[in-house]
Formats: C-alpha cells, sequence, structure tokens
C-alpha cells in the first residue's frame, strides 16, 4: 500500500491545541486567585471561551488520523497494541507519578493497588488526565466506528444526501449536548448500575458518545482533504460571522449562568448546544489557521512538526510543571494575580513542558514516559506548498 503524505496543517493544529489546555488551566488557576475583581474575571471567561476548542480539536485530529491512515484496512490486534504501548502505558506511569506526588498513594497493599485501577478507570489520578480515558475509547470502537461510517457512507449517494446526513447528526450530536446541560441537571435521574450511571451520567464528560461527532468530522474531512481546505478559503467569512455570533451568545450566558458577580468557569463546558455550534465555527476557522501558517516549508513548518510530536508528552506532564511554575511566580508580586502573570505562566509551562517532553523523549525508555514521538514522514521539499495549491 502507498504511503499517503503527511497532512502538515495537523502539526500546527496540535500545538494550538496544546497551547489552548495550557492556558485554560492558567486561567483556572488564576481565577481561584483571591483578589479577582468582576471585570478580570469576565475577561477570564472570555479568553477560557477562546481556549475550549483544545479538546474538540484533538478528536477532531484523532478522527482525521485514524481515517486518513486506516480507513481501507486495519490489522486490530496490532493497532491496538502500538496504541496501548503509545498512550496507555505512559498515562498508567504518570498517573501513578500525580498519586505518589500528592500522597493518594502512601504504601504497596491490596487497596493502595485498587485505588490506582480506579484510578486509572476514571482519570482521576490528576484534573486533566480524564481526557485520556475519554479518547482512547475512540481507538478501542474504531473497527466499529469504521464499519458504521463505511455503511452510512454507501447509503448516501450524492453531495446532497451526504450533506443532509451531516445536518441530521449535527441535530442529533446538538440533542445530546441539550440533555447534557440542560435536562440532566435539572432532573434527578440516575441508573441503579453503579458504573453505568458514572459512565452516562456523573462522568458523562469522559464519555466518548459526547464528543462522538467531532471525531466523525475529522473522518469525513479525512476522506476529502482538498475540497474542505477549498471549502475553507471560500466561505471563512461566514464561519468568522458564525464564529462571532456565537462567541457574544456565550459570553452572554457566562454572565447569566455564573449566579452571581463572579464568573463560574463551569458555565464555558463545551457539553452545551450553544458551544457545540461556535466549537464547530471556531474549529474551522482555526484549521483554516493551521493550513495558512504551514503552506510554506519553514522553521514555523519546522517548530510546529516539533511541538505535535512531543504534545502528548507535554500534555501529560504540564499540571505538574504549572504547579512549580506557579510556586514560583507567587514568590513575585507583579505576576501574583495579575493578566501579566498568567500570560508569564502560561509561555513557561508551555515551553517548560515541551522541553521536558522533548528530552524524557530522548532517554532509552523515554517511550515509556511520553509515548513514542509518531514517526513521520519528512516532507518532500515544497511538500506543503504541494498541499497548500491543491486545495485551490
Amino acid at each position: 500500500m502507498a504511503r499517503k503524505e503527511r497532512i502538515v496543517e495537523l502539526d500546527a493544529l496540535r500545538a494550538f491545541a496544546f497551547f489552548a489546555v495550557v492556558f485554560q488551566h492558567v486561567i483556572g488557576v488564576y481565577m481561584r486567585k483571591p483578589g479577582v475583581d468582576e471585570m478580570t474575571a469576565f475577561l477570564y471567561g472570555n479568553l477560557f471561551h477562546l481556549f475550549k476548542f483544545a479538546v474538540p480539536a484533538f478528536v477532531f485530529i484523532t478522527g482525521l488520523v485514524l481515517f486518513y491512515n486506516y480507513y481501507d484496512r486495519v490489522n486490530y490486534p496490532g493497532f491496538i497494541r502500538k496504541r496501548f504501548t503509545e498512550i496507555v502505558v505512559p498515562y498508567a506511569i504518570w498517573s501513578l507519578i500525580y498519586m505518589v506526588w500528592r500522597r493518594d498513594v502512601t504504601g504497596w497493599d491490596v487497596s493502595a493497588l485498587v485505588s490506582f485501577v480506579k484510578s486509572l478507570v476514571a482519570g482521576t489520578a490528576s484534573y486533566h488526565l480524564w481526557f485520556v480515558v475519554m479518547i482512547f475509547q475512540f481507538y478501542l470502537l474504531y473497527p466499529l466506528l469504521l464499519k458504521g461510517f463505511k455503511a452510512a457512507k454507501q447509503r448516501l449517494s450524492g453531495r446532497a444526501a451526504q450533506a443532509l446526513a451531516v445536518a441530521a447528526a449535527a441535530f442529533v450530536y446538538a440533542g445530546l449536548m441539550w440533555v447534557s446541560a440542560r435536562y440532566l441537571p435539572a432532573h434527578p435521574f440516575r441508573f441503579d448500575v453503579a458504573w453505568l450511571d458514572a459512565y452516562l451520567i456523573t462522568c458523562r464528560d469522559r464519555n466518548f458518545l459526547y464528543y462522538s461527532f467531532y471525531f466523525l468530522l475529522g473522518g469525513m474531512v479525512a476522506l476529502a482533504l482538498p475540497a474542505f481546505r477549498s471549502f475553507l478559503q471560500q466561505r471563512w467569512p461566514y464561519l468568522l460571522i458564525v464564529f462571532a455570533a456565537a462567541y457574544a451568545y456565550i459570553g452572554y450566558e457566562l454572565v447569566r449562568d455564573s449566579g452571581g458577580y463572579m464568573v463560574n468557569l463551569n458555565v464555558a463546558t463545551s457539553l452545551k448546544p450553544s458551544m457545540f455550534i461556535y466549537t464547530v465555527a471556531q474549529l474551522l476557522l482555526i484549521y483554516l489557521l493551521a493550513v495558512l501558517v504551514t503552506k510554506r516549508d519553514s522553521r514555523w513548518t519546522a517548530l510546529f512538526a516539533m511541538i505535535g510530536r512531543n504534545s502528548y508528552g507535554a500534555y501529560l506532564v504540564h499540571a505538574l510543571v504549572l504547579t512549580y511554575v506557579m510556586k514560583g511566580l507567587n514568590l513575585w508580586d507583579v505576576t501574583f494575580s495579575s493578566m501579566f502573570g498568567s500570560v508569564i505562566a502560561f509561555l513557561l509551562c508551555s515551553s517548560a513542558s515541551i522541553a521536558l517532553s522533548y528530552g524524557l523523549a530522548k532517554l532509552p525508555f523515554g517511550a515509556l514516559l511520553v509515548g513514542a514521538a509518531e514517526k513521520k514522514r519528512t516532507s518532500a521539499p515544497g511538500q506543503a506548498d504541494k498541499q497548500w495549491k491543491q486545495a485551490m
């Protein structure tokens, strides 16, 4: 089977998503600091909205890459073994590190083992590790998702039918977001089976179904990349209008639903209908930006490629790095609670996390700690140019 060209803009998209994750968590830290006034809180809340595309972007990238590389054939045992080694093993090691660091594990007995396994399954060893639990479900279920996707594609002949199917999927997904954001909080609905209740209700943020639209959107893009790039170039003004209108509305929701003068960042959840519309428009615009910044082979292209290769390891370590960055900045009054301080914290945490992931990957056992940096094919000279011209 001929090897496909690497999708160079995904490096930039991964980098943007990683930076967005870090800044979200920095904002979370600064929002909890004493002395934050109403105006600063509102500004942080709106910045938080700008960076909420991160998790949907990572899910979108996962769908795009899997459908792009494994649409025709999947050797499931080898496929899942590779993902287990590169995703689950580093995740398990860092879960243990976080639990020992937080003193959640103080001994090595049966109860400690049970606690560790529970944390692995639930993604609770640290506040950011839930994402790994959610994203790995797409790898586990990929053959089934692919089979369903192909069956739907075969029955939908013609662009009109396919467009209608996408619209119907978006409508159903928006309904699921309404159930998550409006119905479930207002109704004491629970399952009698504890694990089912946790998976579908109390811990639904790590249920793959609640992010499934972005995965399937990535799959659709993988099968029509040139046309997708062309669509973004032609329709970006309309996407910008939708993005601006949705951004204004979710800003209104943030004030309306915070329950007081201080902004509540929990209102900015991705799992609600308004954020779904906003996120899709923003994700498409950011993808276009990624295409634009990588359309020429340059130092930026190489930098984004390096960040993309090390983004998973950087994601795993950044919560620990942020803790020590904040310990240092808290000693300096200028950065204690100011907007300037949050920018400094973001720059230090993101750069240190990437550097640490890069360094750990160079060790003989580095793949166990940060995942194997993807062995991406080196772009031929002018490959970014070639991909750009294909969209013209």
